[in-house]
């Protein structure tokens, strides 16, 4: 192109008739030809970074440019390389490597840390000696962006209230005869705007141990996160109530605020078992954090599929746009903290007046 050598946007080899472009994200590339040719290479080099991974609309707004404009760009015989750092589970590269391992995308996935297994190096061309690595981390200064930029480290998050590591999955529930209740945590929003929040609602199994005098919480695969008006939200919620009252009949968690207030009251004439909760002045935040512990533990147990959206929601809490699955979540767990199972024991009580001699022992009343 007929301009300084900064401001080209490509490249022409006269010899060969081949091109070369480059385009930004916020670039436009569907349908482009040179000639009569799509591109039968396209590298896309660092399309995302620290802040537009970090919600999920903007990981989502970079995986539809990538499946939108980029793939649709190429031709049958088109070579697609994606290239850049582990910036978030749920990241471009992340969700392309889960379609390779599922084998819904036909690809391989490659990771190149500098270092392997701490003191194997890779890149030996650039830093031969253990020394040379260390020179490279005292020249960055910076724990967090050496884990994220060399070691391909996916880095939570300063304010993280639940590191995604924590999280703890079962294949499948414990025998229904140790089910001590089911419980649903409904986070209400009546309104079906675009710019409105979801109405939610988490279903937890409740499982006991007499032996051991615990439980653990089993979250059910299907979570209901959807903009519904308020009749929606009744009938969904007694579609739920019949669909698991064979089992154990289910008990709605609500919170207690001015515009909930009738909905518990209309489940009720259903026939439905409810109960409003006051959360008082605790934050969505304190809420979450008290129930972290149980989650690290393993008391709280997720499926491996179905809940995706959950998890993410509660690892990326307070960058996320949408909370309404957390609250959910928090509002079933909070009402088993504040009312967990009982352990009934019976105690021998051995009441008898030993004053006098063996044989003349009595009991104390009667």
């Amino acid at each position: 192109e007929e301009e300084d050598e900064w401001g080209s946007s490509s490249i022409v080899f006269s010899n060969t008739g081949a091109r070369i472009m480059v385009a930004s994200t916020e670039q436009s590339i569907r349908g482009i030809r040179h000639n009569q040719h799509r591109p039968d290479l396209i590298i896309c080099d660092d399309v995302e970074d620290i802040a537009s991974a970090k919600t999920r609309d903007g990981r989502n707004k970079t995986y539809q440019w990538l499946t939108g404009e980029v793939i649709p760009a190429g031709d049958k015989s088109t070579k697609l390389v994606v290239i850049g750092n582990l910036l978030h589970d749920d990241s471009l590269l992340m969700r392309l490597r889960k379609a390779v391992i599922e084998k819904k995308l036909d690809g391989v996935f490659k990771a190149y840390p500098l270092l392997k297994k701490e003191k194997e190096i890779i890149w030996l061309g650039k830093y031969p000696t253990m020394d040379d690595v260390e020179t490279e981390r005292k020249k960055l200064g910076d724990e967090v962006a050496w884990r994220r930029e060399y070691l391909l480290e996916i880095i939570p998050a300063e304010d993280q209230v639940i590191d995604r590591n924590w999280i703890k999955y079962y294949d499948v529930m414990p025998n229904k005869s140790k089910l001590h209740s089911i419980l649903i945590g409904v986070d209400l929003a009546i309104s079906e705007r675009e710019t409105a929040d979801y109405t939610a609602m988490v279903t937890g199994w409740v499982f006991t141990d007499s032996k051991t005098d615990t439980y653990k919480v089993y979250i059910d695969p299907i979570v209901i996160n959807k903009r519904m008006n308020f009749p929606e939200t009744v009938e969904t919620c007694i579609s739920l109530h019949k669909s698991l009252q064979e089992t154990e009949t289910p008990k709605f968690i609500i919170e207690d605020v001015a515009y909930q207030r009738a909905l518990p009251q209309l489940l009720q004439q259903s026939g439905l078992s409810c109960r409003s909760v006051r959360i008082g002045t605790q934050d969505k935040r304190s809420r979450l954090n008290i129930a972290s512990h149980r989650i690290k533990s393993g008391q709280i147990l997720f499926p491996k599929k179905g809940c995706e959206q959950l998890i993410n929601q509660i690892v990326d809490f307070g960058v996320e746009k949408h909370d309404d699955m957390v609250d959910a979540f928090t509002m079933l767990i909070l009402d088993i903290i504040e009312d967990p199972p009982s352990f009934p024991h019976i105690y021998l009580i051995d009441l008898w007046d030993r004053r006098e001699p063996p044989n003349m022992w009595k009991p104390l009343f009667g």
